[in-house]
C-alpha cells in the first residue's frame, strides 16, 4: 500500500534538492531546536505503544471528522489511556510548572489529541495556573530583595498571561462537548469575536498559550513561539511541520524547545530519515538537540564566565555572598575586572549573553539555586558594563565627569577635611581634587570607560553641530589607542589626564561661537566651512556676515520645500541657491575652485542638519 507520505516520491521520483533543518540553522534562517522528553519524567504517566496503525488512524481523523468515531472504536484501549483524566491532570500540572519556569522565553503551543482534549487540557491548565500564581505570590513573602524583584516580574507576567483554545468547527459540536461536561460556546465566541491569530503573533500581547489539535500546526508562522508541547501522536510531514512551529527566528530568541509527553522519538527519527538529507545526499542529523546538552552548555558557559573573572582577580563569591551594603561596590569591582580592553569586555559579554539566552529554557529542576544565583550575578555584572548614563546637554562635560567619578569613589570614615570633598562647584571644577579621587578609586578602568563614553557622546554631538572639528576627534582616538596598549594604573591615570585636557579644550570650543560674535553653533559652522587661510581682518568680518545671512536664507528656502532631501529636483534647487549666494557675496580673494569647494561643504552640512525639513 502506498501512504500519503511517500506516494509523491514514488510517482515522481526522489527529491532533486532538499533544504534541511541543519542548513537552515547554519544559514540563520531558523534557530536550533532542543528536545525534552518530559513524559518519562512524570511519575506513573502511562502512554500506550504508538504503532503505525494508530498514527495512520490519527492522521486520517485529522483530515476527516467521520474518522474520529472509528478511531475511538478501533483503538479504544489506547485512546482511553491517552485521554485518561489522571494522565491529563499530571501533564497539565507539569506543563504549568514547566512553562511558568520558562516565562522569559516566548509563547507556547500545546498540541492535544483532539478537540475535546484541547478544552479539557485548557480547563486543567487554568486551574493549575491559578495555583502556581498563588505559590509564586507566597514565595515573594520570604524571598531576598533581589529574588523578590524577579519573582514580582514573574507574578505580573503570570497574572497577565491569557490562554485560548483554537480548533475548527464541526456539526453538533455543542452536544459532543456537553457529553464530556464541557461548554464549547465561550471558546467559540472568543475565536469569532477576536483576531486571535494577530494577537498570538504579537510578542507583546498577553495571549501566550494556545491549545490546538490540528489548526495552526501547518502554514502558520509565529516568530515569538518558543515552546511546543506535544501530547498527540504524529508522524511524517505532519510531525515535521509541527516541530517547525518553534524554530522561527525572532529577536532575542536563541533556540526553540520541543517538549514531548507522548513519546514521538521513533516517529521523529523516521520522519527525519524520510524528509531530510544533508549536502552529500545522506540522511540529515536530527535537528532536535537533547535538553541535557542545553543544560551542559549552560553550566559550561557559567564556568567559563566565572573563570574569566577569576583570572582577572575577581571572585564571583564576593558578589554572590555580598550583603546589600556591599553589593554595589562588589558589582563595580566585577565590572572593573573585565574592563581592561574592548576585547576583554566583548569576550565576557559574549559568554554571559549566550548564557542568559539559554538559561531561559532551564527550569528549576535542572539548575540548582546556587547555579541560578551565580547566573543572576553574572548578568548583573554585564548590566553594569552596559549601563547607559543619562547625559544632560545643559550640564558642562567636566561636571558630568565629576559626577561619574563621585559615583564610584567610596569615602570611608570621612574626616572634616574630606567630608565635603565631593561637593564641588561645577562652575570651577578642581582637577587636582578630581584626579586624586580618580587615583584612589579601585575601579579606575570602569571609571575611565564611563568617562570615555561621555566624551565620545559629546564629541559626536559637537561634530554633528560643526563638521570642522575633526582635530578633537583625532586627539580622542590617539588617547584611547594609547590606553588600550598599556593598561596598568599609571597608564590609566595618564590617559585620564589627557582626556581631561581634551575635555577642557572641547568645552572651550563649544563656547567659541559666542566669542566669535555669533548667536548659534550653526552660524559658526557655516563660518568655519567658508573660512580659508591668510584672510585679513576685513575679509574675516565679511565672511562672518555672509555666514549669518546665508544660513538664514537657506533655512527660509528649505522651509518652503517638502522633504527636500528626498527628491533630486529639490536638492538641486538648494544646491544652486547656495552656489549663487556664494558667487555674489564672497570676497574677491575666493576663486572659482575655492567657491565650489565651499558650496560642496555647505550643501553636505545642511543636507545632514536639515534633512527632516
Amino acid at each position: 500500500l502506498l501512504t500519503n507520505d511517500n506516494i509523491t516520491e514514488r510517482t515522481f521520483g526522489g527529491y532533486v534538492s532538499i533544504y534541511d533543518f541543519q542548513r537552515a540553522v547554519e544559514d540563520g534562517a531558523t534557530v536550533p531546536l532542543y528536545y525534552e522528553n518530559r513524559g518519562e519524567k512524570i511519575e506513573k504517566l502511562k502512554n500506550p505503544e504508538i504503532t503505525e496503525r494508530i498514527l495512520d488512524a490519527i492522521d486520517r481523523a485529522d483530515a476527516d471528522e467521520k474518522e474520529q468515531e472509528r478511531l475511538e472504536k478501533e483503538f479504544a484501549k489506547e485512546i482511553h489511556i491517552l485521554k485518561a483524566q489522571s494522565r491529563l491532570e499530571a501533564i497539565a500540572r507539569d506543563f504549568v510548572r514547566h512553562y511558568s519556569d520558562l516565562w522569559t522565553t516566548g509563547k507556547a503551543m500545546f498540541v492535544c489529541l483532539d478537540k475535546v482534549t484541547c478544552v479539557r487540557m485548557y480547563n486543567l491548565a487554568q486551574s493549575y495556573w491559578r495555583e502556581e500564581t498563588e505559590r509564586v505570590r507566597e514565595q515573594i513573602k520570604c524571598a531576598t530583595q533581589q529574588e523578590a524583584q524577579e519573582l514580582s516580574r514573574k507574578l505580573k507576567w503570570m497574572e497577565e498571561t491569557e490562554m485560548a483554545v483554537v480548533i475548527s468547527q464541526e456539526q453538533n459540536e455543542i452536544r459532543t462537548f456537553k457529553e464530556w461536561g464541557l461548554d464549547i460556546l465561550p471558546h467559540r465566541a472568543k475565536m469569532a469575536q477576536r483576531d486571535l491569530e494577530k494577537e498570538y503573533k504579537d510578542p507583546e500581547n498577553p495571549f501566550r498559550i494556545v491549545f490546538v489539535c490540528a489548526m495552526w500546526l501547518t502554514g502558520f508562522d509565529v516568530k515569538c513561539l518558543s515552546c511546543l508541547y506535544l501530547d498527540k501522536p504524529m508522524k511524517a510531514h505532519t510531525l515535521m511541520q509541527a516541530i517547525a512551529r518553534a524554530n522561527r527566528v525572532s529577536e532575542g530568541k536563541s533556540n526553540g524547545l520541543i517538549v514531548d509527553y507522548v513519546g514521538i522519538v521513533t516517529a521523529l527519527s523516521k520522519a527525519l530519515a524520510d524528509y531530510t538529507a544533508n549536502r552529500n545526499g545522506k540522511h540529515s542529523v536530527d535537528p532536535t538537540i537533547d535538553k541535557e546538552k542545553l543544560i551542559a552548555r549552560i553550566l559550561e558557559l557559567s564556568r567559563l564566565a566565572e573563570s574569566y573573572l577569576q583570572d582577572r582577580g575577581f571572585s564571583l563569591d564576593a558578589l554572590v555572598n555580598a550583603n546589600k551594603a556591599e553589593k554595589l561596590s562588589a558589582l563595580a569591582l566585577g565590572a572593573e575586572a573585565v574592563s581592561g580592553s574592548i576585547e576583554e569586555r566583548k569576550t565576557f559579554q559574549a559568554y554571559v549573553s549566550e548564557l542568559s539566552r539559554l538559561a531561559k529554557f532551564a527550569n528549576q529542576d535542572e539548575l540548582s539555586a546556587k547555579g541560578r544565583a551565580r547566573i543572576r550575578v553574572l548578568r548583573e555584572i554585564r548590566k553594569e558594563l552596559n549601563k547607559k548614563r543619562k547625559h544632560t546637554d545643559n550640564v558642562a562635560l567636566s561636571a558630568e565627569i565629576n559626577g561619574i567619578i563621585s559615583e564610584y569613589v567610596q569615602i570611608e570614615n570621612p574626616s572634616p577635611e574630606t567630608a565635603d570633598s565631593r561637593w564641588i562647584d561645577i562652575s570651577r571644577i578642581d582637577f587636582d581634587l578630581l584626579r586624586r579621587e580618580f587615583a584612589r578609586s579601585k575601579t579606575k578602568r570602569l571609571i575611565f570607560r564611563d568617562v570615555e563614553s561621555a566624551v565620545s557622546e559629546r564629541l559626536s554631538l559637537m561634530m554633528a553641530n560643526n563638521p570642522g572639528r575633526t582635530d578633537y576627534y583625532s586627539r580622542y582616538q590617539r588617547i584611547i589607542e594609547q590606553y588600550n596598549h598599556a593598561q596598568d594604573d599609571a597608564a590609566t591615570e595618564q590617559a585620564f589626564t589627557e582626556l581631561w585636557n581634551l575635555v577642557q579644550d572641547m568645552e572651550d570650543e563649544e563656547r567659541r561661537y559666542v566669542r566669535e560674535g555669533f548667536s548659534s553653533e550653526e552660524e559658526l559652522a557655516i563660518y568655519d566651512l567658508l573660512r580659508s587661510e591668510n584672510l585679513d581682518g576685513q575679509d574675516i568680518q565679511a565672511i562672518k556676515a555672509v555666514a549669518v545671512d546665508l544660513l538664514r536664507k537657506i533655512e527660509e528656502k528649505i522651509a518652503g520645500l517638502d522633504h527636500w532631501t528626498e527628491k533630486e529636483e529639490t536638492r538641486a534647487v538648494v544646491d544652486t541657491f547656495i552656489r549663487d549666494a556664494l558667487y555674489q557675496r564672497l570676497p574677491a580673494c575666493y576663486d572659482i575652485t575655492s567657491i565650489d569647494l565651499c558650496r560642496e561643504r555647505i550643501f553636505a552640512y545642511v543636507s545632514n542638519r536639515y534633512f527632516a525639513a
